[in-house]
């Protein structure tokens, strides 16, 4: 009988593999035949080719068995047959070839050779061995002391001794110096550099080819064992010369240099390197991210990164990605405020901006996310919003120098004090005499307004206390007074002079008021020429201080303040912010409570029932004319008897209004939902490179003013030439740098003698190789 025709039966399996304790075991009709432990690639390969081999199985049947499939133990098999039970083996994971020199491997090399001493490529092969068990090949050893310039190792006989030195104390020809005077300088050997260079630069063998091939890298300018394979890239591309879209970016190389941008962000933000980027090149990028007017950090992806590298100093600009992860390193610093003192000190000191009159006004930035933070008043949509507040500071020449950007719970009135006192600590560091510290203007608008602002600039909240500034503002509720005066008072007039405008004449009167909660205070009425409008402006200046001309001057220009944000909004993008990182409040505020305006809210509907109430009982008392005699639709006792429902149902909200506090906390009022605030350390940063890019451009306008005879022009026309492409090219140790020509030709004579201003400036690169600029326009 045929046993496979009964249904649902199955003949038993003659290979089975069982899993168990760790094991896998192989059974061949029901006996043992290997055990490993689980996870054997190797032994389970063997198994499969030794159970074909002995013919207890098809390959069919050992997939199935083992479930592989098909295809994979045909392979197993074949690898067998060819070359034994080395070929069943696994080889190890990993990068193979010049990928195995990892930067971990190649600092071992290093150490073994600088540290110890060990120049023998054999001998350094069996110390990696030996110390650390890696087996590295001697072409790649040799590779890796070729890219750090330590050339081939030469035998090291019983009299020729190494000498012991520091990992990275190699100093007789320091990386990253070029020699730069120009295709016939030889570079100097110092005492101590190992005769190995003089073999490869031909100095020291009859080599014909050798010594040739020295000469033309001298030739160059550089020497290429002295930098990195990258590094070598990049400088064989200056060397062959490109036209790049942003040459014009590096006209802004000598006055970064002459305004310290480097140096002052290096001096707070301690990040040295970022994912192969130094500080210095990924504050460049930042930096020319606000020159060439990229939106966000979203809108860098349509930057060309081999192009913009130059600016930089490197092939690649850094990635998107490698600028948001190093502005999130910065923030975990939190260094935002002491990095905005530096550079407020550095426009001091620098010249960028100048001491003496301070304007002060708030600029919102709104929030339009999801989350719950505190509400300020947007002063030109003229409705509360969820936001925060930037308050600037800016100079005479409304040049921006320092700001705060604080949460929309604080307004300007507490920010004045604090700008005030920070700005002459600044001002102190910088080398501004106690005298002209002392003298400081401070100039805002009515926002300003307050008798206790008022008394602390001049020291009253201290008794008799020294004065911290002369304040100048305009007054509020004066309408009430100043129209009082009579037309012929106004006989002094006042110029006061625009940057751009003609100069306007302004009549004005002095007088003295006295102020609610601050006393007698100086003030000065001006009149408008045009249409007769006048206005108050308030001061502590006494006469002898401070001139009424020089007060109605100060007031008047205060409107280029404005402008100055406006500026910083429209071309600078202020308002952006890269990425919110919202943080708890460790104390929530108190809010209104929603249980008390739901009971006033009910409360005030009872008034209105009541009043309703009380006038249909009118109504059944009074004697109604015969024309509009009806008969009431209820009577007068039901009318009543709600009259007292509705006064019972008053009293019980009141009772329990009386029981529940005014003001709670927020997340109470919100069942458990808290306020949150935004973290503006990234902002800081930003905003801080976004000003100084606002006051180096102001700089550089007024260098092309001196070619250019268009003012209210100028800005467009510096735009031109700065995002002009060029070709740049590495000749003779210098990089030159040649616009393309204008056919304006007025802005292509201001670019032209442009470029020999700033060529006298003896500029350089601003990366690691310093080098030399000279300015062209095709």
């Amino acid at each position: 009988m045929n046993d496979v025709n009964f249904p649902g039966w199955q003949p038993e399996k003659s290979i089975q593999v069982v899993e168990g304790n760790g094991r896998t075991r192989v059974l061949v009709k029901g006996k043992p035949y290997m055990s490993w432990h689980s996870g054997d690639e190797g032994c389970v390969r063997v198994a499969i080719a030794q159970l074909y081999e002995c013919g207890l199985g098809t390959e069919k049947d050992l997939a199935e068995a083992f479930g592989r499939h098909v295809n994979s133990v045909q392979k197993y098999l074949k690898d067998f047959a060819d070359e034994g039970i080395g070929g069943l083996l696994s080889e190890r994971r990993g990068p193979k070839g010049r990928w195995k020199l990892t930067p971990e491997l190649r600092g071992k090399i290093l150490l073994i050779v600088l540290r110890e001493g060990i120049w023998k490529l054999e001998a350094i092969e069996q110390r990696l061995m030996e110390a650390w068990h890696e087996a590295v090949s001697l072409p790649s050893i040799q590779q890796v002391l070729v890219e750090n310039g330590l050339g081939e190792p030469t035998p090291r006989g019983v009299g020729d001794t190494g000498v012991q030195g520091e990992l990275f104390a190699r100093e007789p020809e320091p990386q990253l110096v070029l020699p730069l005077a120009g295709h016939d300088a030889q570079p100097v050997e110092k005492a101590g550099t190992s005769s190995v260079r003089q073999e490869e630069n031909g100095t020291e063998n009859g080599n014909a080819a050798a010594g040739g091939a020295g000469v033309a890298d001298l030739g160059r300018g550089w020497r290429r064992d002295s930098y990195s394979p990258a590094q070598r890239v990049y400088l064989d591309q200056l060397e062959q010369g490109a036209y790049n879209a942003y040459a014009g970016g590096l006209l802004f190389a000598p006055l970064l240099a002459q305004y310290n941008f480097v140096p002052t962000l290096s001096r707070i933000i301690t990040v040295a390197t970022h994912e192969g980027y130094s500080l210095e090149e990924l504050g460049l990028t930042l930096f020319y991210l606000d020159v060439f007017g990229f939106g966000s950090m979203e809108d860098f992806k349509r930057a060309y990164p081999e192009e913009f590298g130059l600016l930089l100093g490197r092939a690649q600009s850094p990635s998107l990605f490698t600028l948001r992860r190093f502005l999130h390193k910065v923030r975990k610093l939190g260094k935002g405020e002491a990095l905005i003192d530096e550079f407020a000190l550095t426009h001091l000191k620098s010249g960028l901006a100048a001491w003496g009159v301070m304007y002060i006004d708030g600029h919102f930035l709104p929030y339009y996310g999801l989350y719950p933070i505190s509400k300020g008043w947007h002063g030109v949509r003229q409705i509360p919003m969820k936001g925060s507040y930037n308050f600037l500071a800016v100079d005479e020449r409304f040049a921006p120098w320092l700001f705060l950007i604080r949460s929309s719970s604080e307004d300007l009135l507490q920010k004045i004090p604090e700008l005030i006192e920070k700005a002459r600590r600044i001002g102190e560091q910088a080398g501004v005499s106690q005298e002209r510290l002392d003298k400081l203007i401070v100039v805002f608008d009515r926002e300003g307004y307050s008798a206790q602002l008022y008394r602390y600039l001049d020291g009253k909240d201290e008794g008799a206390g020294k004065r911290r500034a002369l304040f100048i503002s305009w007054a509020k509720y004066s309408d009430k007074w100043v129209n009082d005066l009579a037309e012929e008072q106004f006989n002094r007039v006042a110029q006061v002079t625009y940057q751009i405008r003609k100069a306007e004449a302004i009549p004005y009167l002095e007088t003295t008021r006295t102020m609610s909660k601050y006393g007698k205070i100086r003030a000065v009425v001006i009149q408008n020429g045009r249409d007769k409008k006048r206005a108050a402006i308030y001061t502590n200046g006494a006469a002898e201080q401070i001139g009424a001309e020089r007060i109605v001057q100060l007031i008047c220009r205060r409107w280029g303040e404005e402008n100055a944000i406006k500026e910083l909004l429209h071309k600078h993008l202020i308002n952006y912010t890269p990425g919110y990182v919202l943080e708890e409040l460790a104390e929530q505020p108190l809010v209104d409570n929603p249980e008390v305006r739901e009971l006033k809210k009910q409360r005030a509907g009872l008034v209105s029932d009541l009043n309703r109430l009380k006038i249909e009982l009118a109504d059944h008392l009074l004697e109604p004319p015969a024309s509009k005699r009806r008969a009431p639709p209820r009577s007068q006792k039901e009318v009543l008897d709600d009259i007292t429902v509705v006064e019972g149902k008053i009293l019980l909200a009141q009772q329990q209004l009386d029981k529940l506090p005014d003001e709670i906390r927020f997340d109470e009022a919100h069942a458990g939902k808290r306020l949150l605030k935004l973290n503006h350390e990234k902002k800081r940063l930003l905003d801080c490179i976004k000003m100084f890019a606002c006051n180096v451009k102001a700089e550089m306008c007024r260098l092309v003013l001196k070619h250019y005879e268009w003012e209210k022009e100028v800005v467009p026309a510096l735009a031109m030439i700065i995002e002009r492409a060029g070709y740049v090219k590495l000749e003779g140790g210098r990089l030159e740098v040649t616009l393309r020509r204008f056919t304006n030709r007025e802005i292509d004579y201001a670019a032209r003698h442009l470029c020999e201003d700033l060529n006298g400036m003896r500029p350089v690169t601003l990366d690691k190789f310093h080098l030399p600029i000279r300015y062209h326009v095709q």
